[in-house]
């Protein structure tokens, strides 16, 4: 499928824009340009002195990228550059016309000096779907970050936003006299180093223009959807008005809304396009004409319950998931691309992510809350590959976006910390004899530089404490759990504290008071703490509905410690109903085969794990902690 992709950088826009429709790609241009060279000038005789200049003119620049080193403490702004492009880019397609150098400043010099940069996507780019990616600088290892600059948000990464094209009623986001047309319905495309190409007619795309400062002269809020601006206001006015979020909290989810989906309640997963031989028009339609059955393109019958395809607002996924939205679609007598219906199951959804709910009610209404919203229900409720990574990329593109559009105001995540604690549980009663699990997150838009968790008795002594040191932006503080140990603790009065600390100095700390008796139901509630804060913590509201987990046979590991291709028998079986539960469509046989093993990988992922395809231990656990 044909894309238009706009890319910008943080520190100063880079924009590359890819163009639906274009006979030459860039590769295709680059090829011509090369052709013609060879063909239209004899090649010149290389002298021995020419052959020796180029030579040390080689050398010395590979001499000059090996001897930079030091510590870079502050970056020069990107220039801005503008770049063409035709069809679905992979990785290598975008880093490959993104800058070689970057400008920094060394060791505290107020010169600059020129880098050698590659570039590596944050987000998982190979496997996800997302509408907007960010990539980052890779430099050599004889060059180090400063501890007092933050990777996600002071190093100038490069976000490219994905728009697809099927509603070309899209307007420039500049006048008429700033935009240079690349191709309009009437004029057919422009390609800017060949002129024009084959006819385009029934396009109107247009291009924008920067100013000198590489600033978009109006600010994009917009995608190419022709309802993107009212699907924009009415999700934010239904965060605001009817789910009572402040500001931050609604940009927060907005800008995972946008990422999954690009405002769109009809959109298929693109893979799925393709897969299906369907639009997203005509998916919509066949899933609503037949209550959830439908064929494809090539006939073949699918049910839009379990055909595993990424779907609407924020791509619910999971047969379980696909099921409730269905089901509320068909109870409600609408479509289920019906914008005000997949909001109100996003609400409805939420109520039972509590750590999340808890998360966006109590953000604080600036530009912290705002980062820290979006990381969060990117941490919590949407978990994409990379999680971590993706959820600073997606809070520092909410700070650059939509806070910037509904605050009115140019917001940035660097030099001040915003760290947070997340919808993490605290005990209020407990039984003896009886544990708590310890969930939530510590997020800052710095690297978390430690995490300590502390019981201590009504003396002040401490029972146990644990530190872990996890050097990024957000950290499970679940990986303590089989530290705090409250199942262990006798009758008496308690009090468990979290703290949290990031590269910057930035400290969070939540302290609560608990009792443990015999007799005593256990209780915990979730809160939400940031920096200053002390043990500030609301707790979450009730769920509307209890989450289920799953009660089946975990298969029993082998003896060497995980499954494998090739497996087989009825331990096998079970693992492939446990992924079928949990939202697959997997087949169960008990046959560990190529499918097995990647829908094991999907799994891993899912949970924040590293996808190796072996089913072990450590994913067994996950496995048997999972509730929807």
């Amino acid at each position: 499928m044909k894309r238009r992709i706009i890319c910008f950088a943080l520190s100063a826009m880079l924009i590359l824009t890819f163009i639906p429709q274009i006979t030459f790609a860039v590769e295709d241009v680059i090829d011509m340009a090369e052709s013609e060279e060879v063909t239209s000038e004899e090649p010149a005789e290389e002298t021995p002195e020419a052959a020796s200049e180029e030579v040390s003119e080689e050398a010395s620049e590979e001499s000059f990228e090996y001897e930079v080193s030091g510590v870079i403490t502050g970056f020069v702004p990107l220039e801005t550059t503008e770049y063409y492009y035709e069809g679905n880019p992979d990785e290598g397609d975008l880093t490959v016309y993104l800058p070689e150098t970057l400008s920094v400043y060394l060791d505290g010099s107020d010169q600059p000096s020129n880098i050698a940069v590659s570039w590596e996507a944050v987000e998982d780019f190979d496997d996800t779907d997302f509408y907007f990616y960010s990539l980052k600088p890779v430099w050599g290892e004889r060059i180090t970050l400063s501890s007092a600059l933050s990777e996600a948000v002071d190093v100038p990464w490069i976000t490219v936003y994905k728009q697809e094209p099927e509603n070309t009623n899209v307007e420039p986001v500049v006048t008429e006299d700033e935009a240079e047309a690349i191709y309009t319905e009437e004029e057919g495309s422009i390609d800017p180093e060949e002129g024009p190409a084959d006819d385009t007619s029934g396009t109107s795309f247009k291009a924008f223009a920067l100013d000198n400062a590489g600033e978009i002269v109006d600010n994009i809020t917009e995608d190419s959807y022709a309802d993107t601006a009212a699907n924009t206001a009415a999700i934010y006015n239904y965060l605001t008005g009817t789910m009572g979020l402040n500001r931050a909290a609604a940009c927060g989810v907005m800008i995972n809304i946008n990422a999954e989906s690009a405002m769109n309640p009809i959109n298929l997963q693109n893979s799925y396009n393709s897969l299906f031989g369907l639009s997203d028009t005509e998916y919509t339609n066949a899933v609503d004409k037949g209550k959830g059955a439908y064929k494809t393109k090539g006939g073949t019958s699918k049910n839009f319950k379990t055909d595993s395809g990424g779907y609407g607002l924020c791509q619910w996924t999971s047969s379980g998931r696909k099921t409730n939205l269905l089901n509320r679609a068909i109870s409600s007598g609408t479509s289920i691309g019906n914008i005000s219906m997949q909001l109100a199951h996003l609400n409805a959804e939420l109520q039972s992510y509590s750590n999340v709910y808890t998360t966006l009610k109590n953000v604080p209404n600036n530009a912290a809350g705002a980062y820290i919203a979006a990381a969060e229900f990117c941490l919590s409720f949407e978990i994409p590959a990379n999680t971590v990574s993706t959820a600073a990329s997606r809070g520092r593109n909410c700070l650059s976006g939509y806070w910037k559009t509904y605050s009115g105001a140019a917001a940035s995540a660097s030099g001040t910390s915003f760290i947070s604690l997340c919808g993490y549980a605290y005990p209020t009663k407990l039984k003896t004899g009886k544990g708590m699990d310890v969930t939530g997150y510590a997020v800052s838009n710095y690297n978390i530089t430690s995490v300590t968790g502390t019981i201590k008795n009504s003396s002040g002594k401490a029972l146990y404490s644990k530190t872990l040191k996890p050097n990024t932006t957000a950290y499970k503080l679940s990986n303590m759990d089989n530290d705090m140990k409250f199942g262990k603790l006798g009758a008496g009065n308690y009090t468990y504290t979290i703290t949290a600390t990031d590269s910057l100095g930035g400290t969070v700390t939540a302290s609560h008071s608990f009792n443990v008796a015999s007799g005593n139901t256990p209780g915990k509630a979730l809160g939400f703490a940031t920096k200053g804060a002390g043990s500030t913590a609301a707790a979450a509201p009730a769920p509307a509905s209890v989450k289920k987990g799953y009660t089946g046979t975990f298969p029993k590991i082998p003896k060497r410690g995980h499954f494998k291709k090739g497996d087989k028998g009825k331990q096998v079986k079970n693992l492939q109903k446990f992924l079928k539960w949990y939202g697959y469509s997997i087949k169960v046989d008990g046959k560990c085969g190529k499918q097995t093993i990647k829908t094991i990988k999907k799994f891993q992922k899912a949970v924040g794990m590293k996808a190796t395809g072996r089913f072990g231990k450590k994913t067994l656990a996950k496995a048997k902690a999972v509730v929807k």
